[in-house]
């Protein structure tokens, strides 16, 4: 028998951490690895920051989408962003099916098939924190990868949130991941957009990383004398 390759090993991981945090907590959000309700909503609200400017109608794909709460929070706070969403878990895509027929899930990995679709703007929650048995070396290529993915089916944006490096080192749990703000803003500048933000600013020991495509954020400034900038 041949041996598996590494993204498989890494979605066979993660399906059977996310199952039994599912069959543990039900539609909840510890079910996708957070808490609570408050502090997940702090890091949508930080992912959201990636739609700034938008006065149109606009599509949002989440990958990891979990149980849909990033869709519920959009309905209630940004109801002009038609959802959608993707997920390694089964279990997850049917539960966001029942729970929102209005947008579309799939039950894909977009590293392993790259789908056709295009959306303004392609988020993830807390999908690339569980490490879990993965080396460390082979997570950081799953890294890079997911965030090259999440780019090339973005018209505008993508959105991503990390657990940082920078201390609390004593609260600190081997199964997780937790990334250098530093390193991954070398990775989107050099290999995907310069328009690159890094968000540490609020009260949780994570940090949110948005990138804008360079034609979207010409069309946020359409003045004249910035027209130099995007030649």
């Amino acid at each position: 028998m041949g041996r598996r390759k590494p993204g498989t090993r890494v979605a066979a991981g993660q399906r059977s951490y996310y199952r039994s945090l599912l069959e543990a907590h039900g539609d909840n959000p510890k079910s996708v690895g957070y808490n609570d309700a408050t502090t997940q909503n702090e890091r949508f609200a930080r992912l959201a920051r990636v739609f700034d400017g938008q006065v149109a109608p606009f599509t949002v794909h989440e990958i990891g989408c979990g149980l849909g709460h990033f869709g519920e929070y959009l309905a209630a706070h940004h109801p002009g962003a038609a959802y959608s969403g993707s997920d390694l878990v089964e279990e997850f895509v049917v539960a966001c099916r029942k729970k929102l027929p209005g947008s579309v899930f799939e039950l894909r990995d977009v590293t392993a098939e790259p789908p056709a679709e295009r959306y303004d703007f392609v988020t993830m929650s807390g999908t690339l924190n569980p490490r879990l048995e993965t080396p460390a070396a082979e997570w950081s290529a799953h890294v890079r990868a997911v965030l090259d993915a999440m780019y090339a089916l973005a018209r505008k944006g993508i959105a991503a949130n990390f657990l940082t490096s920078y201390g609390h080192e004593e609260k600190r749990r081997p199964e997780l991941h937790y990334q250098d703000p530093g390193e991954i803003l070398d990775h989107a500048t050099r290999s995907l957009s310069r328009h690159v933000e890094i968000d540490a600013a609020g009260p949780l020991y994570e940090f949110t990383l948005r990138v804008h495509r360079p034609e979207h954020v010409h069309a946020l400034y359409p003045a004249a004398e910035f027209d130099r900038y995007f030649d």
